[in-house]
């Protein structure tokens, strides 16, 4: 409902005489209007950012040599769910899904899970610093500070859970059925990055090509909206807090609205305000881009559903 508000409240600023409906409409229109060369090429980036991540699942394996296919698949079906769900469910569907078809422990899949976030605060870090440097001719903060932060979280996030380890047991027992608490012994366990560094090192190189694909993509659908002329480090920066805020579990369902909300904000600390071309709002431009983004990631999931399949009946 918040999404709803937001949304509306976003279109109704961006509306000027016209009211939503016009609105709307201009959304419309430029939706089923983008050039389709340039929508292949963002779907081609899109799909590539998306085999770049199942690669770097399998890199993050604990002490198991994931296939591909089912990699893929799980990833697929996350980035769909990532739109469609909300408060970050489809976190909870990835980890379950591994745990269902890949026989993955719970606690190895969260803490792959939290490795990945990790490696994806560094590397959006790096891809928007250079960005940035190369636009402006200086390294933002802020990609140091990422960094930095993916970092200490890599290393400290072992010792952390071991230090919370009996509290954690403690109210685990007495809220998991049958007081089983073993997976946050392989929580502790799949975090340690001791003996895995270059696994890990790989993982983080990988994870700064997805950043690079992912924030082309943005650059790419914007264009074929006819959006041309912004600076390329402008649109990697505000796409890349936009993902950010994307990560926050506070959406509804479909993102609608805090998505948006996210972009307008963006965009605007990088000083991309109003019109960004004649008669087209950065509001419906948010909305335009985030229709396409979600088409995309809907797209993939349901091509993914039969490798699921066919990767179960391989392996069964």
């Amino acid at each position: 409902m918040i999404g709803v508000i937001l949304a509306w409240l976003l279109l109704r600023s961006a509306a000027g005489e016209g009211g939503t409906g016009a609105a709307l409409d201009g959304i419309a229109s430029r939706t089923t209007g983008a050039d389709p060369m340039l929508l292949a090429w963002a779907f081609a980036l899109f799909v590539l950012s998306q085999v770049l991540r199942a690669l770097r699942w399998m890199l993050l394996g604990f002490r198991r040599n994931y296939r591909f296919g089912l990699s893929m698949a799980v990833t697929s079906i996350h980035v769909g769910l990532g739109h469609l769900l909300p408060f970050r469910l489809a976190d909870l569907a990835f980890v379950g899904l591994f745990r269902h078809y890949g026989e993955v422990p719970v606690g190895h899949g969260t803490a792959s899970v939290v490795l990945a976030k990790l490696l994806d605060l560094m590397a959006m870090g790096v891809v928007i610093g250079s960005a940035v440097a190369a636009g402006v001719g200086e390294m933002v903060l802020a990609a140091a500070v990422l960094v930095v932060t993916g970092l200490t979280g890599m290393v400290f996030l072992s010792p952390v859970l071991r230090f919370m380890a009996k509290p954690a047991r403690w109210t685990l027992s007495r809220f998991l059925p049958g007081g089983r608490t073993h997976w946050y012994d392989d929580l502790i366990e799949a975090s340690s990055v001791r003996g895995r560094k270059g696994r890990l090192a790989a993982a983080f190189a990988v994870s700064i090509l997805v950043w690079a694909a992912k924030l082309y993509m943005f650059s790419v659908l914007l264009e074929s909206l006819g959006v041309t002329g912004i600076p390329q480090w402008k649109i990697f920066l505000a796409s890349g807090i936009t993902n950010m805020i994307m990560a926050i579990p506070v959406h509804g369902l479909l993102s609608i609205g805090t998505t948006e909300a996210g972009w307008t904000a963006a965009f605007a600390m990088v000083g991309v305000e109003g019109s960004m071309i004649s008669s087209f709002d950065v509001v419906e431009a948010g909305f335009s881009v985030h229709i396409l983004w979600l088409l995309m990631a809907l797209v993939l999931m349901i091509m993914a559903l039969p490798l699921l399949a066919i990767d179960r009946r391989r392996n069964t």
